[in-house]
């Protein structure tokens, strides 16, 4: 090593990534350290016998070696015993980190690296290092005390005498005897001086050291960890040699802690439920025990992180967590010693195992104490948010004896809650298996039908109500299955909105009818007013003016043309933002509606704040106009006061004369319905037209 190089400032890096040495070395250059770097293991180990750098840190996979099998052979070269070692890991996986630290490494840092902490992460690290200590003393003091040894030494007799004592040079070290006190007893707390004894008098008889690891108290309600190796030294006697690994032992801990627990919320994660609940199938087959799994999921959580971002759900977690904790006993032990109850599973879902199950009121009774805590208010910021839960049940043996089907049918137990209208509770039945693949299927093929163009679209026409004419269609999806069958929009529009796919379907719907509008344009001759129903989803997740208007120009249409029916659950979200884009849309041109008006919880008088063209009844009022006189009264009302805020009205659902003349009576201006004319493909569409208007049909230019 040349006389230059400070070794206390040496760090060694092994990547075979040269981009990412290279911007290791310039952050560590930055903070003063002088940096080895190599791309391969071997490499590594030579280099660290060449200069002894104070830190290294190591990649998993490189070529040649990897950085396990190099953190190994450092470890038992010269000096290579206490340097902290560092290996950067991409992978998540639980063998990955605990063979990290059976190698012997002091730490990991998982990739990719978040560069802003990482020479923080280094001096950390370096300051917590026994290696490092004495790496500085040795600069800063005497280069005899190089020569110091790191590990008490004790000689011990078979019958418990402290025979000399030589301290070692550690972070915690044994303090010596105080004067007087030669047993061990006196030294050492009973239990391990019992011990002591017992492993003192057995390496009499072997020729292998014995080891022992104890723990004592440390400065600041801390605990130092070491272990004690029994080596026979003379007839009667062992020689002691006791270790310190305090910084190793926490690394470990650490390492449990984030392969175990969830970072956010501190409970215990996914795999550390799963290894709990095999412990619990290995005891309840031997009592022949039942037990059950709760899995809660939060309803429309998404919203929360959607509208306010993640930091908000994060916060509103952490009070789901705490309080989830309170309704659910903490009454098994886990492995690592700790009491286990509540557990997150990811994102909003958490589970819970209930021991002893003999009568299902009991569950019941526990998950309704859930559903009565999580309805409380939760604040955060400034917000007020309500969250509730569906849970989902699963007995064992009852619906499963092992890990994966309990798990598996708890969540389907949890999806049929969801469908029941959420903030429910259901058991496992044994249908329900075939409802979840049933949706699974449909949510399977509805993601390659967005992706393989197997969508269209039918129109239905809108008539005039005083002169009989088509004054314009309703985009309406459809959707066909392998077999050329019809799925029912209900059946996978709301697949879609749960699964997000309700945005790339309504942005193909709005491209699509706008190109079908430029063909009708030229074939027909004549402008068809095209509607187009917008979700929640796609307003507020997508640029929905830069769609609009991107669709506009492509398909070369005037923006009039265009109309999109909106609900009034949409309207009443986030008024300022919703007013703001739908101006912007009515400044561009673009006709704006109400669609299903008096299904929602808006006024007419509200609407005054938005700029809308038209309203559109909802069927619901529509389909008993002749019998029932409230719904007759509620149509004449809302078409009265709509003309009078100037909006034009649009009736939905005309099955009957009799209601096609009470709404013509009443001033009405368009409707659609069966009456009238079903939806229909586009060329069907194009023969009514040109029948209607006795054109003979055009060519496309």
């Amino acid at each position: 090593m040349s006389e230059d190089k400070h070794p206390m400032k040496q760090i060694l890096i092994a990547d075979d990534d040269p981009g990412i040495r290279q911007v290791m070395r310039a952050a560590l250059q930055k903070d003063g350290f002088e940096v080895i770097d190599v791309a391969d293991g071997i490499a590594a180990v030579e280099a660290f016998v060449e200069n002894d750098p104070c830190l290294v840190m190591l990649d998993v996979e490189m070529p040649g070696q990897s950085g396990f099998e190099a953190c190994e052979q450092i470890r038992q070269s010269a000096g290579g015993a206490h340097v902290p070692i560092v290996i950067a890991t991409g992978r998540e996986d639980l063998s990955a980190v605990n063979h990290a630290y059976e190698a012997g490494a002091t730490d990991f840092i998982a990739k990719p690296i978040n560069w802003p902490i990482f020479c923080h992460r280094v001096k950390y690290v370096l300051r917590s290092s026994t290696h490092f200590q004495r790496m500085q003393m040795s600069e800063e003091k005497n280069a005899a005390l190089l020569t110091a040894i790191p590990d008490t030494m004790i000689i011990l007799s078979d019958d418990g005498e402290i025979l000399n004592f030589l301290p070692g040079f550690c972070e915690h070290p044994l303090p010596a005897p105080t004067e007087g006190k030669t047993s061990v007893f006196e030294y050492l707390p009973r239990p391990i001086a019992e011990k002591w004894i017992h492993m003192a008098r057995s390496a009499g008889r072997t020729t292998e050291p014995l080891e022992r690891e104890f723990a004592l108290p440390a400065e600041y309600d801390t605990v130092a960890h070491y272990v004690a190796r029994f080596v026979p030294y003379l007839e009667g006697q062992s020689l002691v040699i006791v270790t310190e690994f305090t910084e190793r032992k926490r690394a470990e801990e650490r390492i449990h802690r984030l392969a175990y627990f969830d970072g956010l919320t501190g409970l215990p994660n996914r795999q550390h439920f799963i290894q709990h609940l095999d412990g619990m199938i290995t005891n309840s087959k031997q009592s022949d025990g039942r037990f059950a799994i709760l899995y809660v999921d939060l309803d429309n959580f998404k919203r929360i992180n959607d509208n306010l971002g993640h930091s908000y759900g994060d916060g509103v977690l952490k009070s789901i967590a705490d309080r989830l904790g309170q309704c659910i006993r903490k009454q098994h032990v886990a492995e690592d010693g700790e009491p286990f109850g509540i557990a997150r599973l990811g994102g909003d879902e958490f589970a819970a195992a209930i021991d002893d199950v003999d009568d299902d009121d009991i569950l019941v009774n526990v998950a309704d104490r859930i559903r009565e805590k999580l309805r409380q208010p939760v604040k955060y910021r400034g917000h007020e948010f309500v969250v509730t839960p569906s849970v989902g049940i699963a007995v064992y043996p009852d619906d499963g004896d092992n890990v994966e089907d309990l798990l598996k049918h708890a969540d389907v137990a949890m999806y049929q809650a969801k469908s029941s209208g959420r903030d429910a509770v259901r058991f496992y039945r044994g249908t329900m298996s075939l409802k979840s693949l049933q949706r699974l299927n449909i949510e399977t093929m509805l993601r390659k039908a967005v992706e393989n163009d197997g969508l269209e679209l039918h129109y239905q026409p809108k008539f005039g109500l005083d002169s009989g004419h088509v004054v314009g269609v309703e985009a309406l999806i459809r959707w066909r299955d392998e077999d050329g069958k019809f799925i029912p929009p209900a059946q996978f529009i709301p697949i879609a909105e749960e699964t997000g796919l309700i945005t790339p379907i309504g942005d193909w719907v709005i491209h699509e009818a706008c190109r079908q509008v430029r063909t009708w344009q030229k074939g027909l001759g004549a402008d068809i007013e095209v509607a187009v129903n917008i979700s929640s989803q796609q307003f507020y997740h997508c640029d929905l003016k830069k769609t609009v208007m991107q669709a506009l120009f492509e398909a070369s249409i005037r923006p009039n043309l265009l109309q999109l029916e909106l609900t009034e659950s949409l309207l009443m979200k986030d008024v300022r933002e919703v007013v703001d884009t739908l101006r912007a849309l009515k400044d561009a041109g673009v006709s704006l509606a109400i669609d299903d008006f008096g299904t929602g919880y808006s006024s007419l008088s509200y609407l005054k704040r938005f700029p809308l063209d038209a309203l559109k009844i909802d069927r619901s009022f529509v389909k008993d106009l002749s019998e029932n006189n409230d719904d007759a009264a509620i149509c004449a009302a809302i078409i009265a006061m709509s003309h009078s805020l100037g909006l034009h009205v649009i009736a939905e659902g005309i099955e009957t004369g009799e209601q096609l003349k009470y709404l013509c009576d009443q001033g009405c201006e368009m409707g659609q319905g069966f009456l009238l004319a079903k939806p229909m493909p586009a060329a069907e569409f194009e023969q009514l037209m040109t029948e209607r208007a006795g054109l003979s049909k055009r060519q496309p230019a």
